[in-house]
């Protein structure tokens, strides 16, 4: 009778140990935010990006998907430019790639034809900045984030310009969403 309660006792201890010591995994949005600029309620104000790449208007794009994000998922409150505030997001767009990554080639009739791009793929590369509102000193920096995604060209080319722009709004939310997750956890 005392090896039964002996295991018994064993099984306990082993049970309360597996529970006590967890698995490691913890939601993001339970855990206390040790980063200094993940704090509830203070202002933030997202400067609008510039744009050193040849293609207009994607600073429009990407800012307004960093201010969707912001709005929707972060704990600050988004105040306009000119405004003083705790928190200044700034950022830059370095590069834009377009390239075609599938042809299909020309017609077997005309052999000068030498075919069309039939997928392309769409990168971007930016840097963001955190500074500090009160003394203008860089707390977070991000360096050379590079978001990509590919689409298949119609024939149409009436509707080329319409999925290359789809891309990039999936692109700017990709970025938007993923540089706010890496802010508010923290990693520096």
């Amino acid at each position: 009778m005392s090896s039964v309660s002996s295991v018994f006792r064993l099984f306990l201890f082993a049970l309360a140990l597996a529970v006590t010591a967890g698995c490691g995994y913890h939601r993001l949005d339970r855990q206390q935010r040790s980063a200094p600029w993940a704090k509830q309620g203070e202002t933030i104000r997202l400067a609008r990006f510039r744009n050193l790449t040849p293609r207009l208007g994607l600073e429009d794009r990407f800012t307004k998907a960093l201010e969707n994000r912001l709005v929707a998922a972060s704990p600050w409150r988004l105040v306009a430019q000119g405004e003083p505030s705790r928190w200044v997001l700034q950022g830059t767009l370095e590069e834009y790639k377009s390239r075609p990554i599938g042809l299909s080639l020309g017609t077997t009739g005309n052999k000068a034809s030498a075919g069309t791009a039939s997928r392309v793929e769409v990168a971007v590369v930016a840097s963001v900045e955190l500074l500090d509102g009160q003394t203008g000193v860089v707390v977070l920096s991000r360096r050379g984030l590079t978001f990509s995604n590919q689409y298949r060209v119609d024939q149409n080319f009436a509707s080329f310009d319409s999925r290359e722009l789809q891309v990039i709004e999936s692109l700017a939310d990709d970025f938007a969403e993923s540089f706010l997750t890496q802010l508010l956890e923290g990693i520096d």
